[in-house]
């Protein structure tokens, strides 16, 4: 099963839209999708809530940015970790595993776990979607580059940002594809680390399909995944790839 991961160093990067134009870049290849959410990941510090939250984070699950919406909450020591694969809660609007079925993905799934807990639930995961038709997978979620070796590895940042996660300084100079997206508002005012450069990151516009970098980007994934012909534009039309 080939695998694709796209990773951030932290939220607001724009992830989950690069997972969606490789989704769409993967038309034909009956591509699945997995969002997930690691609930004891490193917490972003503007989203602080207090520092006894990393205190009980193994016990009870907590959001890997330290908010408070209930989700991480779900899991803890005793059920660590959640598959969600009903209808009616990955296509619920405005949510990232809407968008991701909307991209086109043949099956999503939304894991929320604990950090020990993620390889084995994104295992079960990939065995449902298997079933559900999926061909290949692509998974939004940075800790996946841990234990997963993808066919193509996407790292999706901005400059400036916020602090960048030690799972992204980690992995980033191994992955495939680094994107240096442009954003209308900057997500943080932190400079991102001077190693930035020598990663040779692909400046792009996500948001713009006939953007140079973005398509560049789907050029790319789809040389590295072995897709050939036409390339799909974020639309959903078909555009003449090189």
């Amino acid at each position: 099963m080939d695998i694709v991961i796209v990773g951030g160093p932290h939220s607001g990067v724009g992830k989950t839209l690069a997972a969606e134009l490789a989704v769409r870049a993967l038309v034909g290849r009956s591509a699945g999708a997995i969002k997930l959410t690691v609930a004891d990941g490193e917490r972003d510090a503007t989203h602080d809530h207090g520092g006894s939250a990393l205190s009980v984070a193994d016990a009870a699950g907590i959001c890997g940015r330290g908010d408070s919406c209930g989700v991480c909450e779900t899991v803890s020591a005793r059920v660590p970790s959640r598959l969600i694969l009903s209808e009616g809660a990955i296509r619920k609007p405005t949510t990232d595993t809407c968008r991701l079925h909307e991209a086109g993905a043949v099956a999503v799934a939304w894991i929320i776990a604990l950090r020990a807990a993620a390889p084995q639930a994104v295992e079960q995961a990939i065995a449902q979607l298997e079933r559900r038709g999926a061909k290949m997978i692509v998974i939004e979620g940075t800790t996946a580059l841990e234990w997963l070796k993808p066919r193509a590895s996407v790292m999706v940042v901005t400059e400036p940002g916020r602090r960048w996660k030690d799972v992204a300084i980690r992995y980033a100079d191994a992955c495939d594809i680094v994107l240096l997206n442009r954003l209308p508002i900057a997500p943080g005012d932190i400079a991102a680390p001077v190693a930035l450069a020598s990663l040779h990151p692909v400046r792009c516009n996500l948001s713009d399909p006939a953007d140079p970098g973005t398509t560049e980007y789907v050029r790319r994934l789809r040389t590295l995944c072995g897709v050939s012909g036409q390339t799909p534009s974020s639309a959903g039309a078909v555009i003449s790839g090189n």
